[in-house]
């Protein structure tokens, strides 16, 4: 009898902390998102023009759909798209990247930074990085928007799931780890 017992404990706590990395990876990407978007709303403010919206793009060449091309929609798909990275950080890669949370952040910036410059814009006709139609400033600022999202969502996600791991471990708050590893 104890053995089913343990492993149904076992499978809620489990469960507890897959609800918990969503939960922490939903407000993590929130954050780190609201924080990128500032960032990018900034250059253009100052009118920078920076490689944002690449995907966005070659979503509608390469489907053929015509999304909405309002600027609400475009940063509602931006948001979507920081906060799905969020979930693939928590459930794929955060578990496996080595390092503290600023190391894992700066990996997962560059993996997807490289994505982005060697692939998606020149498949928009904007050239490695953008390198076409923008200054050395324009995207100097967008690589560290793009930094600033991934470190930030790797640190709160910690802090977050740190703190939701502590309790299922030990039924209270416990004390919080960013980086630990």
């Amino acid at each position: 009898m104890a053995g089913p017992a343990y492993k149904t404990a076992a499978a809620m706590v489990s469960s507890g902390l897959n609800m918990s990395r969503i939960f922490a990876a939903l407000i993590a990407g929130a954050i780190a998102i609201t924080l990128n978007s500032l960032l990018l709303r900034a250059a253009d403010l100052i009118s920078l023009a920076t490689a944002h919206g690449g995907l966005f793009r070659l979503l509608q060449i390469t489907t053929g759909i015509h999304l909405p091309a309002t600027t609400a929609f475009r940063w509602e798909f931006h948001a979507a798209v920081g906060v799905a990275m969020a979930i693939v950080y928590a459930f794929v890669l955060e578990p496996y990247l080595p390092g503290s949370s600023v190391m894992k952040g700066l990996l997962y910036a560059l993996a997807v930074w490289v994505l982005n410059a060697a692939v998606v814009l020149p498949l928009t006709g904007e050239g490695f990085a953008g390198s076409r139609h923008l200054t050395v400033a324009g995207m100097a600022w967008f690589a560290a928007a793009h930094t600033a999202f991934f470190v930030c969502l790797a640190l709160f996600y910690a802090r977050f799931f740190g703190k939701a791991r502590a309790r299922g471990a030990s039924g209270r708050q416990g004390r919080l780890m960013v980086d630990g590893g």
